[in-house]
């Protein structure tokens, strides 16, 4: 082997290319453009807002509704009083309480939405690598 030489290996590449990066805030600029997926998310976040208000306002209609026939059961004034005084507050709080919590936890997972991060608690959606093998093309 001496007077032959060992073929050199050369490593052949190519230009490097350019790979443009995806937009950071995708849903952000969507919205702000007004284009029909930014609507879509709009109008998401609205119906949420919409439907925890709905649901905190029929619990409430539903109280309010049904308080005149249960002090007409009692009929007494002292317990009238003491449940028109007292009793009735906390249950209206617990109401307050749950609708803000409602739509504060909307319009989190909408902020979330909106930075592209998964909201804690729930898995990532996977999405599909793209590549070589995606593309048709079967691997190595």
């Amino acid at each position: 082997m001496s007077g032959e030489q060992a073929a050199r290996r050369e490593t052949v590449t190519g230009e490097p290319r350019r790979v443009r990066p995806l937009p950071r805030h995708r849903a952000q600029s969507e919205i702000d453009e007004q284009t029909a997926l930014g609507g879509a998310y709009v109008r998401s976040l609205m119906r949420s807002q919409l439907r925890a208000a709905l649901g905190g306002f029929a619990v409430l209609a539903l109280t309010v509704a049904t308080l005149p026939l249960a002090l007409r059961a009692l009929d007494d004034d002292a317990v009238t009083w003491w449940v028109l005084g007292f009793a009735l507050y906390p249950p209206l709080g617990l109401i307050a309480w749950w609708y803000v919590r409602t739509a504060e936890r909307n319009e989190r997972d909408f902020t979330h939405l909106i930075a592209d991060r998964p909201t804690e608690g729930r898995p990532a959606v996977a999405r599909p690598a793209v590549g070589r093998a995606t593309q048709g093309r079967s691997a190595p």
